[in-house]
């Protein structure tokens, strides 16, 4: 047997054998305590196992005519040929599609099964859920990537046209379908299966629109979105902005969602007679339509004329329409709290996705505005005009300037206007997890991304953080004077403070430690904190922790502000925070500082040689990424209400720098993203595979970021510089070069 042999055929195995792993993965299969091999059989001695080996084989194939393949996979369309094709399994496979109790699970299956013999669902529903062709939504899926395949392959643009179309189809097709089962079925329905096929879809068919419109020279599809988004700046938001109004206007509930569910038709009667204020009735009447038409209109114009006096116009009208649209929420659903409708307690409660999404709608498109209004005056002349190399920003690197300023408005719209939208055990999570954690990566990120000082016992800070909220608040057994006790958003700039001080006294003794040996002592830094929390029990009371911290107030003049219980307050709160780390640490990236930091992470003896006075860089590492733990450790202090030493334990700091590492170390970006991803995930998996799965699952998905993207999530653009060079190469045709130069 040859030696290609032997490599073709362990290579066979091994790819047979991760379909085998496949199958144990995907399922409802799980083991008992009596029959350790009840899963294996379950997932190995079935049917579905043929699918799962049909995967390893097609793995197989594409690792073995790898070299055929790849001059494809750099073509214009296949990355977010990709991620629409990813989103639309996802959406059929492990989204629900309904939220009725009347369904054993709210699958795409389990209701496709129900509600196409249902003859109270229109014979369009019906059909989609395979009435006549069974899983017909399946086969429209494997068309679209069919053809949108064959478009990339061949070049064809009439076969991408094709699959652009037959991708709207599908997806507009789902989505009416779904709004027809959920109307007959009268129940509260918080189900995203519908919409992220919608989208998903929608990324196949402009996956299928960039081949169609792109010509073979340019190979990557990175270029031909800077284009879009650089042809004329903030147009893009336009349209995404109108997109959502409609569907906020015509589509969404904007009250009462779980009983009423009423339309932004229904809302003038349905207030009629309360005591609403003149501008809400009005609002709710005529004014919202106004308000919609003449953001749409000046907006449409800002970007299509690229008049920067209408941007600024733009701007003005969006934000106008968002006010008034903020007052006019307030006040209805304040009313509606006073007459304890749905049992609501206080205002902003039974507010539908419908006002949030318009609200968004108006803040995308003051953003396609602002756009305009701050466009270079060269920026016709280079519509794809590349950051410096040595910033950062929210998206991926190496897109336009266009590109990330769109993207930074859709996230801030997003930030603003989803959470109100989403469940309460999400918005638990948003804001416990996600938003906390992600405040102490950004923190991390200083020390291990841009220093390179692995720091293991960074959530010792956060502690400190903590019980210096719990002492100046007088929730400990030590008191503070009189004069020192504070509220816990007064509690900030001494837990900055203090934090700033403790990273000072852990930085000064490390100095000369690197690697695993620095790695070893602030482990043992933050085990310290941590024990003696537990022991001190006179000023820390031990382990039971502190009780009753008070919640955040706020007293200025005739504004007051006292946070409860609900999530969403807390969670804008955060998002404060947030940005204004965000801001300051951009800043501090780009500054002398930030490039020291670089120097002494690439090489602490050349840039002491250099003239960077290490020992002091070093300490602001530690001391600044510190103090962003301190303050992360006041806003879960005040926000829970109660702490203990096993909030503070090593497996969190390993979390954290798990994050960081998993983004992209030196990415502010990567930092958000790393700590947001990871934080999701097992939440979301909760609801889709067996408790006993759930960590093979995260190992899986970290196990392929490992393989295929090393660098993080989303890398610093310094770091990918160092890897690829400064010049960004569109495509991938072979450059000419003069004849002098030849070989």
């Amino acid at each position: 047997m040859s030696a290609d042999v032997k490599t073709n055929l362990k290579r066979l195995l091994a790819c047979l054998g991760l379909g085998v792993v496949l199958a144990l993965m995907i399922g409802d299969q799980e083991g008992n305590q009596t029959d350790f091999g009840f899963a294996f059989k379950a997932a190995v001695f079935h049917p579905r196992i043929l699918i799962f080996l049909g995967i390893g084989v097609l793995l197989y194939l594409a690792m073995t005519f790898r070299p055929r393949v790849a001059p494809y996979l750099t073509r214009a369309g296949v990355r977010p040929l990709a991620a629409g094709t990813a989103s639309v399994v996802a959406s059929y496979g492990l989204l629900n599609w309904s939220d009725s109790g009347n369904l054993t699970n709210g699958k795409l299956s389990t209701l496709a099964h129900g509600a196409r013999d249902t003859s109270g669902i229109s014979v369009i529903g019906r059909l989609f859920f395979g009435s006549a062709v069974p899983g017909l939504y399946w086969i429209l899926f494997v068309l679209a990537i069919a053809l949108a395949a064959a478009a990339i392959i061949v070049q064809k643009s009439a076969l991408a046209w094709g699959a652009a179309g037959l991708s709207v189809l599908a997806g507009v097709w789902g989505f009416v379908a779904h709004e027809m089962v959920r109307s007959y079925l009268h129940s509260p329905d918080h189900s995203t299966g519908a919409f992220v096929a919608l989208l998903g879809y929608a990324t196949i068919a402009s996956a299928s629109v960039t081949v169609a419109r792109t010509s073979g020279s340019e190979a990557a599809t990175g270029a031909f979105l800077d284009r879009i988004f650089g042809w004329k700046p903030g147009f893009p938001l336009f349209v995404i902005g109108t997109a959502a109004a409609l569907l906020g206007t015509f589509w969404a509930s904007w009250f009462s969602p779980t009983d009423k569910n009423t339309s932004v038709f229904g809302m003038s009667d349905l207030f009629h007679g309360y005591p609403i204020n003149g501008l809400t009735s009005a609002y709710l009447g005529w004014l919202v339509w106004v308000l919609l038409v003449a953001s749409v209109v000046v907006a449409g114009a800002a970007t299509w004329l690229q008049h920067k006096l209408l941007g600024w116009a733009s701007v003005l009208v969006g934000a106008v329409a968002l006010l008034i649209s903020l007052l006019s929420m307030h006040n209805f659903s304040r009313i509606a709290a006073d007459q304890k409708f749905d049992g609501a307690v206080q205002a902003w409660q039974n507010i539908g996705t419908g006002a949030w999404t318009l609200c968004a709608a108006f803040t995308v498109l003051a953003g396609a505005g602002w756009m305009v209004a701050r466009k270079p005056v060269d920026a016709a002349a280079d519509p794809v005009s590349p950051r410096p190399i040595g910033s950062d920003s929210l998206v991926s690197p190496g897109k336009s300037f266009a590109f990330t300023q769109a993207m930074l408005v859709v996230v801030l719209a997003g930030a603003l206007f989803y959470p109100p939208t989403a469940t309460g055990f999400w918005q638990t999570v948003l804001v416990t997890e996600i938003g906390t954690y992600v405040l102490l990566a950004v923190g991390l990120n200083v020390v291990v991304g841009w220093a390179g000082l692995l720091d293991l016992g960074f959530i010792a800070f956060y502690a400190i953080g903590s019980y210096t909220t719990a002492y100046l608040t007088d929730t400990l057994p030590v008191k503070p004077p009189h004069w020192l006790h504070l509220s816990p958003l007064m509690a900030i700039p001494f837990a900055i403070a203090i934090c700033l001080v403790a990273g000072v006294a852990l930085g000064f003794p490390t100095l000369r430690l690197r690697g695993d040996y620095l790695a070893i002592v602030t482990l043992g830094f933050g085990e310290i904190i941590r024990i003696v929390a537990i022991n001190a029990k006179s000023i820390t009371n031990g382990a039971q922790g502190a009780f009753g911290i008070p919640q955040p107030v706020v007293h200025l003049g005739p504004l007051h502000l006292k946070w409860g219980q609900d999530p969403l307050q807390y969670w804008y709160l955060l998002l404060v925070f947030i940005i204004v780390v965000v801001m300051l640490f951009r800043r501090l990236e780009n500054s002398r500082l930030g490039r020291a930091w670089a120097a002494v992470r690439e090489d602490e003896v050349a840039a002491q040689a250099t003239g960077v006075n290490t020992v002091r860089v070093k300490l602001l590492a530690f001391a600044i990424g510190a103090s962003t733990s301190g303050l992360a450790g006041v806003f879960f202090a005040s926000q829970i209400g109660y702490i203990n030493p096993d909030n503070f334990v090593l497996n969190n700091s390993i979390l954290v720098v798990a994050y960081v590492v998993f983004g992209g170390m030196g990415s502010l970006s990567g930092a958000i993203a790393g700590a947001a991803v990871l934080t999701w995930l097992p939440e979301f998996l909760k609801a889709q595979v067996p408790a006993e799965d759930r960590q093979m699952w995260i190992g899986a998905v970290i196990l392929l970021m490992m393989i295929f993207r090393p660098a993080g999530l989303l890398p610093a653009k310094r770091r990918a510089a160092e890897l690829s060079g400064l010049d960004k190469v569109y495509s991938a045709e072979t450059a000419a070069v003069p004849a002098g130069e030849g070989m």
